[in-house]
């Protein structure tokens, strides 16, 4: 009779236990070589973005507007902004098409807030509004693409959001420092230095629009930053950054107010007893949303671990860390304050 050879239960758990111990060593590496792919693939995106603004630049002489002055706000007691820099830039980003879709003389939904008449909302822009970039989604951002908790006239309607922000500067968010003093302040809501108008907004609200005070490149109601305007120097000036798209509502790429973020604010900062779980940004004691508490989201963070991706305004991109010093944060945000940076610092 012939014996057939045969692993014992012994020698097979050895070899399980063999097997697990490898998967373990693995699959972080694996696990950091797929985050180094989509850190990479969002290097590449913010650097087209970059090429897109220069392009622009080249033709019309300034980075784009952040400010479509709507004929609904044509007075000089209110003013509001609708199409995002990132609409003017389409063009350059080889979406023509898309850009002839919109319809500049129509909101980006039908929500009516302050004298905003009815004849210029609706859904007619619906369409390129829930037109998903991928050049605008950074990879490891594990966000919806498309969601429908939004705000300003597109309101809980869907809209396609962006993990890239443009660089609005150090202005305030929870507060206003006084116009007359464009230095930093103190913000004792956040306990961190601003400056100038809230979100740099104008001083006053004239029709034509006054100039806007933001500090750096893009903000809400901002008429097109020249290169010639960033004597801080365009490498040590931030074009635009990340954010999380799912924290805030504040996060539709058509629109001028949901495109910006301030430094008013650290590098993913999170606000006390403020959390992001993979529905969004929660109130840690009670489990209820947070994305309407603009101030807390209203800035730059990213899902690459230790910091985020920032587009400078030459075009190259950097990765700032976490440990970043809010001075010299802030110092990178401003055009043309004059600080000096050293490359060693951040």
């Amino acid at each position: 009779m012939v014996r057939r050879r045969a692993f014992t239960l012994i020698e097979l758990l050895v070899v399980i236990a063999i097997i697990a111990v490898l998967i373990a060593l693995l699959l972080p590496a694996v696990q950091a070589a797929r985050e180094a792919a989509r850190r990479a693939q969002c290097v590449n995106n913010m650097k087209q973005i970059g090429l897109a603004c220069h392009n622009y630049a080249d033709v019309m002489g300034s980075f784009p507007a952040n400010l479509y002055l709507h004929p609904a706000y044509a007075s000089a007691t209110y003013s509001w902004n609708n199409s995002s820099w990132l609409v003017f830039c389409l063009p350059q980003m080889e979406q023509q098409s898309l850009y002839n879709a919109v319809n500049f003389s129509l909101m980006w939904g039908p929500d009516a807030l302050g004298n905003w008449s009815a004849m210029y909302l609706g859904h007619q822009n619906s369409t390129v509004r829930t037109t998903i970039l991928n050049t605008l989604i950074c990879p490891s951002d594990s966000s919806q693409p498309i969601d429908s908790i939004n705000a300003d006239e597109i309101g809980n309607n869907p809209a396609a959001g962006t993990s890239y922000v443009g660089n609005l500067g150090d202005n305030c968010l929870a507060c206003n420092t006084p116009n007359s003093q464009p230095v930093q302040m103190f913000c004792s809501a956040q306990g961190y230095n601003c400056r100038g108008a809230q979100l740099g907004d104008p001083a006053t609200t004239t029709f034509p629009p006054s100039p806007g005070t933001g500090s750096g490149i893009f903000w809400r109601q901002c008429n097109g930053v020249k290169l010639s305007e960033i004597t801080d120097g365009t490498s040590n000036t931030m074009l635009a950054g990340e954010q999380i798209m799912r924290v805030t509502r504040w996060n539709a790429w058509t629109h001028a107010n949901q495109s910006v973020g301030s430094t008013a604010l650290p590098l993913n900062y999170l606000a006390p007893g403020v959390g992001i779980n993979a529905s969004g940004s929660i109130d840690v004691r009670t489990g209820a949303s947070n994305r309407d508490a603009w101030t807390n989201w209203y800035s730059f963070r990213s899902q690459h671990p230790g910091g985020g991706n920032f587009l400078m305004a030459d075009g190259s991109v950097k990765f700032i860390k976490n440990s970043i010093s809010m001075p010299v944060y802030q110092a990178l945000s401003t055009r043309g304050m004059g600080e000096v940076v050293s490359s060693d610092s951040y």
